[in-house]
């Protein structure tokens, strides 16, 4: 009844072409604007998945109370140079402070003054007394300078200096001097940097600066004015260190960022590999045309149905986009052919052949609508929001792709009459059918045996629910987050402990997964009392730095300065060079010095300015840090007090992992021994955790749901369990295998390509379906590789395959990942329905005949 109706239908349509296709283009020209009018995609992970359990209260109470600690973007500064993070770290604190309108809640602790003035007491003892040993070193300049802070004062010592046996570290100093006036002589900067010099650093310093920025969730990068912003500021800067950026805005902009443009590669690409299958394969520039005129009617009414009916996409379900090509042309191309088969086998009318092709294929097209529907609608009823939409807008996609299969296409050939012959039956298929047949028993014998090394290696998938393993490990903000871990620096991917008493450090500490554990007390100096005393030491070895010492530079007359600079060239060139002070360093100074009396008095003022100026604003920093007092926790800036304890009086305790939480065995280990002494530890690694209890709860459902319901539609629809077993047994052998590819390749199955197996049953059962059905039809195997079938599913399976296989080229390695493992599921389903599914019917219609 239901094959008589769609006859009829394609009948109507075929006798009133013109009429059909105006019809269809007024709609696609109404959905088309409906589609751009109210497109919108919902670029926030975090909806995603539905959430309502006790793990994200206790995110959502951290949340609370400390708003500016949650989504950060992190500006991650380093230096060898002390003075130049420094330096660096005031200008970007400034530019942002002047972009209100991007950034909020910014945070530097290093920046505040309080913590500068204070930096010697938050030294370890042991760097504190190397520090004051350092102090003690330079000593006779930090006095004379802080005597008389001027050029001549310094060019006076380095005199002293020639003249007598000199430290080590004092043709160093010759050759700063040098250098300084060499470069002012070229009218460039030729500051010395005296705290580099004082307090030089052994390793990589990192200066880390928090801030906060809207977002908007209605485009597709919410934070690209704000990511774009940062990126322009450290351009226009151009600071002399490193800057990098990372933290939760980042890293989410990067990924989103991925995302998009790989569905928008993989689309052209994608459509690139379809014209070239597509014109190998069928050879009729007719079929061609009419398949992509399809796929773009297609596109658009689904994308008017997907903004009706759900509102919006989102990161996952844009992934159809690309999809929706592999359906449209599989319904396009087994009506197609069939119509190109019924054309080439002989005397017969468009509008007969149109009819004939519908009654013929219609019922499978029409099982294959409703079975792939099934399987994308697996996860809707789970709290996986972002596949649920993808299953609605899917299960819409297949039904407007069933519609156009047989209004759009009986009406453009209609239109546009009979296509190129083309010979249907695939190249030495009956030989190699036979050949198999032949061997049947070995056949199989080898899938067993296949399937259960197969099996074995499926049982060892793991599920990686950490989104890091989404993101492109080269990106910016990805590289940036592996070095702060490897440096030991508190993350994102730190866990939080909101709580009124705090947290037990020392158990925690005992833990071999915890690194560190950070408390509000954490920002009171330990040990204050041995190290007052060393700065106590130190301020009476330093005393003339506190005697009658100026604020300023004094401006030393020109003349003075470069009659002093005459006075050390003259003892530079009596005085021969020695092992701790080279005759190079020694000819070079005094080259320097030459020029020096040749400048124009303001070019002599900058060269002073340039070797003095910095050591008169650390002399100043010295007194200061030398002379304070005990620290208490109330002595700490607001600010800073205010980020980790909450207006409600409740601290907030952060504890650090100790290995790359990059890893999610790592991760996980981390969770699980943390959240066993503090069952309410939060943050984004709980996040995501829980979030990937939820994700794999619903994957057992959407299987469970597509599995079912595709067996009881097929069961009720052809009726007989041993052909239902027959369709489904290609979609089970896939998805064994390629869970145990993803093992041998190292692809685990992450938030992202979980999706995956529901799709291989949804996308996979329309082959099984088309090969069984047209066996049936035809009443034997010979029949069945000599008509359009077989070079229909293979056909539309390799553009399927194209369309899928461009998503793993995409940077963002879900997405990427999910085009690896379709690709590999779709080639062994292709394998599995042509050769082992044929071999299967041909020994059932022996098994047939004997019976007979």
């Amino acid at each position: 009844m239901f094959v008589r109706t769609l006859a009829l239908w394609v009948a109507m349509v075929a006798r009133a072409p013109k009429f059909v296709l105006l019809v269809l283009s007024l709609a696609s020209a109404v959905f088309g604007w409906i589609s751009v009018d109210r497109f919108r995609i919902n670029s926030d992970l975090s909806e995603l998945i539905r959430q309502d359990t006790d793990w994200r209260q206790d995110f959502d109470h951290f949340q609370a109370s400390f708003p500016d600690l949650a989504r950060t973007a992190v500006i991650v500064v380093s230096s060898d140079s002390f003075k130049q993070l420094e330096i660096a770290t005031d200008q970007i604190v400034a530019y942002l402070e002047g972009h209100p309108q991007y950034f909020s809640a910014i945070a530097a602790l290093g920046h505040e003054p309080f913590f500068r003035d204070h930096a010697l007491l938050y030294l370890d003892i042991d760097e504190l007394d190397n520090m004051a040993d350092r102090l003690a070193s330079a000593q006779p300049w930090l006095s004379a300078v802080a005597r008389d802070p001027s050029l001549i004062s310094i060019l006076d010592l380095v005199k002293e200096g020639v003249r007598s046996d000199p430290p080590e570290e004092f043709e160093r100093t010759l050759l700063l001097i040098a250098e300084s006036i060499e470069k002012t002589s070229r009218n460039e900067d030729g500051t010395i940097y005296w705290a580099d010099e004082l307090f030089a650093l052994d390793e990589t310093r990192y200066q880390l600066i928090f801030l906060k920025a809207k977002s908007d969730y209605g485009e597709s990068l919410p934070d690209a004015m704000v990511i774009g912003e940062l990126r322009d500021m450290v351009a226009v800067l151009d600071l002399p260190v490193a800057v990098r950026l990372t933290g939760e805005i980042t890293l989410q902009h990067e990924e989103i960022e991925a995302a998009i443009e790989g569905v928008s590669l993989a689309g052209w690409l994608a459509l690139a590999l379809l014209l070239i299958i597509l014109t190998v394969g069928v050879r009729s520039v007719k079929i061609v045309v009419a398949t992509f005129l399809l796929l773009a009617i297609g596109v658009i009414w689904t994308s008017a149905y997907a903004m009706l009916a759900v509102g919006e996409y989102n990161t996952l379900s844009l992934v159809f986009v690309v999809m929706f090509f592999g359906l449209g042309v599989d319904f396009a191309l087994h009506f197609s052919l069939r119509y190109q088969e019924a054309i080439n086998s002989g005397d017969i009318g468009v509008v007969e052949a149109l009819v004939s092709s519908s009654t013929s294929v219609g019922r499978a097209i029409s099982l294959c609508t409703l079975t792939t529907a099934i399987g994308f609608l697996g996860f809707w009823p789970t709290q996986y929001q972002g596949l649920a939409d993808l299953g609605v807008i899917s299960a819409g996609g297949m039904a407007v792709a069933w519609f156009l299969t047989f209004t759009f296409l009986p009406a453009f050939y209609a239109l546009v009459g009979s296509p190129r012959a083309h010979l249907m039956v695939l190249p030495t298929s009956d030989l190699m059918l036979k050949w198999l047949v032949d061997r049947r028993a070995w056949v199989i014998g080898c899938v067993i045996v296949g399937m259960s090394v197969a099996t074995v290696l499926a049982s060892q998938s793991r599920f990686d629910y950490s989104v890091l393993a989404l993101k492109d490990p080269e990106s910016e903000s990805m590289s940036t987050l592996r070095l702060l871990q490897r440096e030991g620096i508190s993350t994102d991917y730190s866990l939080v402990v909101v709580s009124r008493d705090g947290v037990d450090k020392a158990k925690l500490l005992a833990l071999p997964a915890v690194a560190d554990v950070i408390v509000p007390a954490s920002l009171v100096p330990e040990e204050q009392d041995e190290k007052l005393l060393v700065l106590v030491d130190t301020q009476t070895m330093l005393v003339d730095l506190f005697v009658g010492a100026p604020n300023v530079a004094t401006d030393a007359s020109v003349a003075e300065v470069k009659l002093r600079a005459r006075a050390l060239v003259e003892q530079i060139a009596a005085t021969p060079g020695t092992e701790a002070l080279s005759q190079a360093t020694l000819n070079r100074l005094g080259e320097a010095l030459h020029v020096l009396q040749g400048m124009t008095d303001q070019a002599v003022g900058v060269a002073q300015a340039a070797v003095t100026g910095d050591l008169v604003e650390e002399l100043e920093w010295i007194r200061r840090s030398l002379v304070v007092d005990r620290v208490d926790f109330g002595d700490i800036p607001e600010t800073a007090r205010n980020r980790v304890v909450a207006r409600t009086g409740e601290q907030l305790s952060i504890i650090v992992p100790q290995e790359d939480t990059a890893e999610v065995s790592a991760l996980t280990e981390f969770i699980t021994d943390v959240r066993g002494l503090v069952p309410n530890a939060t943050g984004r690694p709980v996040l995501e955790w829980g979030v990937g209890e939820i994700v794999i709860d619903s994957f057992q459902r959407a299987m469970v749901f597509a599995a079912l319901g595709i067996g009881v539609v097929l069961l009720l629809t052809l009726r007989k369990l041993g052909t239902t077993l027959l369709v489904l047994l290609p979609l089970t052998l896939a998805a064994i295998c390629t869970l145990a590819a993803g093992v041998m390749f190292n692809v685990p199955i992450n938030m992202a390509n979980i999706l995956v197996l529901p799709l291989i049953f949804g996308l996979g059962v329309d082959n099984g379906i088309h090969v069984v059905e047209r066996f049936l039809g035809e009443g034997g195997i010979e029949r069945l590789m000599r008509s359009s079938t077989p070079r229909a599913v293979v056909l539309s399976t390799l553009t399927t395959l194209g369309a899928f296989a461009s998503l793993s080229l995409s940077p963002h390695r879900g997405t990427a990942s999910v085009g690896i493992l379709l690709t590999i599921a779709i080639c062994l389903l292709l394998l599995f329905t042509v050769v082992l599914l044929p071999v299967l019917l041909a020994r059932k219609t022996a098994t047939r005949s004997t019976s007979t």
